[in-house]
């Protein structure tokens, strides 16, 4: 996976710590059926009792624990009992930080091949985005993206910087994002 920047990792740490703060909301039942570790089970249940500050630190604790933690599972187990908007938010910013990544990228290369050539024909196919690792994450995150209009719609923001281009490079990751989730529900509906 691609470097985060320090924003970036603040705002996944926010949202581990929006979604702590969800499930300590929850009954104990249903805690019990909580898809994770039994040591971050018992630190959310331990923060219900508590009240002010040192239930914030106990869930402050929670949060620290899940951090290196696959949290995909408890964005869809709160999403499950209470419709939260937690998940969506989090898709929602992974492909800006795929979006950004990617933007980034290539008008860093476009900017040194104009630097290196003096100029680039725009009739010319641009082949420098052939090895990026902004598009290896998305691939890897959404494998079947088309990587083809992604750097095409890249390098057009790249030559013009016209945001209706970074717009469409959102819209083809959603639209990515929202394929495998739909395929993903048929396979479990299909019962594989």
């Amino acid at each position: 996976m691609s470097q985060l920047s320090k924003s970036e990792k603040k705002r996944r740490a926010k949202g581990i710590e929006q979604l702590v703060h969800e499930l300590a909301m929850l009954s104990d039942i249903e805690l019990a059926d909580l898809p994770c570790r039994r040591e971050i089970k018992d630190e959310i249940l331990a923060a219900k009792v508590l009240k002010g500050g040192a239930q914030k630190r106990q869930l402050k604790y929670a949060t620290k624990l899940l951090r290196d933690e696959p949290v995909e599972e408890l964005f869809e187990f709160i999403a499950r009992k209470k419709g939260s908007l937690l998940k969506k938010n989090r898709e929602f910013h992974e492909l800006e930080h795929f979006r950004n990544l990617l933007i980034d990228e290539a008008v860093q290369m476009y900017e040194e091949k104009v630097l290196n050539a003096g100029y680039i024909d725009e009739n010319e196919s641009v082949k420098f985005l052939f090895e990026s690792n902004a598009l290896d994450s998305i691939t890897e995150y959404l494998p079947d993206v088309d990587r083809e209009l992604l750097k095409k719609t890249a390098v057009q923001f790249a030559r013009t910087r016209n945001r209706k281009y970074s717009r469409e490079l959102f819209r083809i990751l959603r639209a990515a994002l929202e394929k495998k989730q739909f395929s993903q529900k048929q396979d479990k509906g299909d019962g594989i």
